[in-house]
């Protein structure tokens, strides 16, 4: 496993999902493909990385507590552990091979889902995936794992659109009509609570967040734009205003690492944050800024964004991907881009094979500097954008109420 873990992305990413599409290929003859299912009502099974703090987790349990909220009784089953039953499926699902199973994961990990169950524990159930991409053209084996899935949710017309893309492409265009948009729910009574001296802000200065993961592939979430537009608005330090970059796992990109350090050694006014924190900590740590940034060159859905907007934060971001179905003028600082051909040499992306269609944006930093001197200038004009961001959760949350949920293909498949 270390030896494997030493791999490059471009290398460990294709060998891992190569094996699990093998040990699938062995053992499909015994699944039920989606069309084929003989299916039966019972219990709502959702499974996530619940004991994670990763995005992909974070919006898992927001599905859930939005499924619980509508009052269908979900079920929270963790994948993770499903990872040590791929070669021996002893995994268990709860229900009795019937009901609903929601797989909140990607392709790949639908794959461990399936490999790690016997095929007599869900052949019966009513299955869902929720997948997320973040370029414009899906990997081409994510059409084998839609056989096996009755509905695909996915958070944004871009995601829907790059997975159109796939299908296609793979000449399946039957699995468009399997695709469903549902943005990720934001359902909570009261915005977190903002703790600034907690976390190292100090009074009297307007505060900008950037956030990247290195897993999430820093090319994509683009810091080094962010950076940029922070000097090219203020090209000496500034004395009221500062940048924090939150940085996860920053030691698996030792690349990145150094050229930040260098940064960091000519700008006071910028800083690293890269404590773990936990998803509660992650909210009030968000809501102690007065403005986020996101310059990147992709997103498809952009969940911290919308995290932001509902906590009472500016937000600037580039105005191209997912986000840009929540994200307006009137709610946001959207930035001009142009789009350039797809480069992820070390990232989760390196592993794409080339293909004109692979593009993404290059945001505007003269346009993001501009906006990062007039919203830190302006608490009033941050108020404005506060005021409209917040009308941003009925939209979301009108695919997931109730009566919504109730409406859709899977509730005749719920017992009561």
């Amino acid at each position: 496993m270390s030896l494997l873990k030493a791999l490059p992305l471009r290398y460990r990413l294709p060998l891992i999902h190569g094996t699990l599409r093998a040990i699938g290929h062995l053992r499909r003859k015994h699944w039920t493909r989606a069309e084929d299912s003989h299916l039966r009502a019972g219990p709502l099974v959702v499974s996530g990385f619940f004991r994670e703090t990763i995005g992909i987790a974070r919006a898992a349990h927001l599905t859930a507590d939005a499924l619980e909220a509508a009052g269908l009784n979900p079920i929270r089953h963790d994948l993770r552990p499903c990872f040590g039953h791929i070669l021996n499926p002893q995994a268990q699902l709860a229900g009795d091979n019937r009901g609903v199973w929601l797989i909140h994961a990607n392709a790949p990990e639908a794959w461990v889902a399936f490999l790690s169950h016997r095929p007599d524990q869900w052949s019966q159930r009513y299955r869902i995936g929720i997948w997320a991409w973040e370029t414009p053209k899906a990997p081409a084996y994510w059409a084998e794992a839609a056989d096996y899935l009755h509905e695909i949710w996915v958070p944004s017309r871009f995601v829907h659109d790059a997975l159109c893309a796939t299908f296609i492409a793979a000449q399946r265009p039957h699995l468009t009509a399997r695709l469903r948009v549902m943005p990720h729910p934001y359902h909570r009574d009261t915005a977190p609570l903002p703790e600034p001296q907690r976390f190292g802000l100090d009074q009297g200065l307007c505060h900008v967040l950037s956030l990247f993961d290195t897993k999430s592939s820093a090319a994509r979430k683009n810091p080094w734009a962010a950076i940029e537009s922070w000097q090219k608005a203020f090209p000496a330090p500034s004395g009221s205003a500062r940048l924090t970059l939150k940085v996860q796992d920053l030691a698996d990109d030792p690349v990145s690492a150094a050229r930040l350090k260098a940064i960091l050694a000519e700008r006071p006014d910028i800083r690293l944050f890269t404590d773990h924190l936990s998803d509660a900590d992650m909210d009030r740590f968000i809501a102690s800024f007065d403005v986020l940034m996101s310059l990147h060159r992709s997103e498809g859905f952009g969940l911290s964004l919308l995290e932001a907007m509902m906590s009472g934060v500016a937000v600037i971001a580039t105005g191209w991907s997912g986000n840009t179905d929540f994200m307006t003028p009137e709610n946001a600082r959207l930035i001009g881009y142009r789009l350039i051909p797809l480069t992820d040499k070390h990232g989760a992306y390196s592993a794409l094979r080339p293909d004109p269609a692979q593009v993404w944006a290059e945001a505007d930093t003269d346009q993001a500097a501009l906006a990062l001197r007039g919203l830190c200038a302006d608490a009033a004009l941050r108020q404005t954008l506060s005021h409209e961001a917040r009308k941003v959760a009925a939209q979301v949350n009108a695919h997931w109420s109730e009566t919504a949920l109730k409406a859709l293909p899977f509730a005749p498949w719920l017992s009561a």
